[in-house]
């Protein structure tokens, strides 16, 4: 039975090695050009079971920070959200223009829990895709085209769209 080579000390260059493997953004190559080493020595060193324990350590460290990253960022878009909701309310009752109010109401039905249009099917042929979505929505589609007069689109949903030339 063999017995396992004790842990070596890692030189300041080997460490700084393993900060830059651990992060996956250079390759073996460029690692040790960019700390000073040669291909072989690092490749060499690479196999180092305290080498390989440094990557394995900060690349958890680098994980945990991600977390704790997103974690503070989804908290502040959290904190934010009814600030922005209130914005998007006001501009939906009082804005001046029928685009900026539609656009506002579309902007709260898309994120109520009313709002995903359910797909009914989906069918491919000769004449393209025809996607059946359900009443509903689409009665709430016609409904925002009708109040920002565009009948244009609506004739083209109805088929009766003819474009002049």
């Amino acid at each position: 039975m063999t017995k396992p080579n004790p842990p070596t000390k890692l030189s300041p260059k080997l460490k700084h090695a393993a900060l830059l493997e651990a992060r996956g953004e250079l390759s073996g190559v460029e690692i040790a050009k960019r700390v000073n080493l040669t291909t072989a020595y690092f490749y060499q060193k690479r196999s180092d079971p305290s080498y390989k324990l440094l990557v394995e350590s900060h690349q958890k460290e680098l994980v945990n920070r991600h977390y704790d990253a997103s974690a503070m960022l989804q908290k502040k878009f959290d904190d934010e959200a009814p600030a922005a909701f209130e914005t998007v309310a006001q501009l939906h009752k009082r804005a001046d223009r029928d685009t900026t109010r539609l656009g506002a109401a579309k902007e709260i039905l898309d994120r109520s829990s009313i709002a995903p249009a359910k797909i009914v099917g989906r069918e491919s042929g000769e004449g393209g895709v025809t996607i059946q979505i359900a009443t509903k929505k689409l009665e709430q589609i016609f409904g925002a085209l009708e109040d920002v007069g565009d009948i244009e689109t609506i004739q083209l949903l109805e088929g009766e769209y003819e474009e002049s030339t």
